[in-house]
């Protein structure tokens, strides 16, 4: 009999959603207090003179104060808790931070290519979205699977467009979604792996 790993535990459904929150938590602190204290902007928004001068961690700051309108602060910070929640339960809250992370440093990375000087998370949603569209065409997404397997084709797509275009939003979506499928793909083997061993034991 199969017994209940700790990567099983993580994933329990209607687990508190630990990463998300904290990120985002700390991620609103920052944001606010940029308002009346912008400095707090310009020591951890992504500078491109200043990283190619060695500041690299800036890549990773630059993913923890929101610079835009309120409205778009809030939009950019649902998108980050909708996504952060269904892509903890789906991943864990380990891969959570990497795919987050990860996918947000790629972002900014592009950002140093393609855009000003700037700070934001909505990269790192990107990844977010990514990995949650992967999980929709995989065979533990969604059922009825039509409609989801719609959305996890069109996401892909749209990052295709937006890497073209030379957006820095596009890159991480894409990696977002190869990481998301590797490890759907990982568990799925594992699963079939299971399987086979519990009815070989038989």
């Amino acid at each position: 009999m199969r017994t209940s790993t700790s990567r099983d535990r993580e994933r329990a459904p209607g687990g508190w959603p630990v990463a998300t929150v904290s990120v985002l938590a700390v991620t609103a602190v920052l944001t606010v207090l940029q308002f009346p204290f912008p400095q707090v902007r310009l020591a951890l928004w992504r500078d491109p003179d200043l990283i190619a001068a060695g500041q690299w961690w800036r890549l990773v700051t630059a993913l923890f104060v929101q610079y835009d309108a309120v409205w778009q602060i809030v939009v950019v910070f649902a998108c980050i808790a909708a996504l952060g929640v269904v892509a903890e339960r789906i991943f864990g809250h380990g891969w959570w931070l990497v795919i987050y992370l990860g996918c947000g440093v790629i972002g900014q990375a592009f950002g140093c290519l393609w855009e000003p000087p700037d700070a934001g998370a909505s990269v790192a949603a990107a990844g977010l979205l990514g990995a949650v569209s992967a999980w929709l065409l995989s065979p533990a997404g969604p059922r009825p699977a039509t409609a989801a397997r719609i959305w996890g084709v069109f996401w892909p797509l749209v990052g295709i467009a937006l890497t073209v275009k030379q957006d820095h939003q596009g890159p991480p979506l894409l990696v977002g979604f190869a990481v998301g499928a590797l490890l759907l793909w990982r568990d799925r083997r594992r699963q079939v792996s299971d399987m086979v061993a519990a009815a070989g034991s038989r």
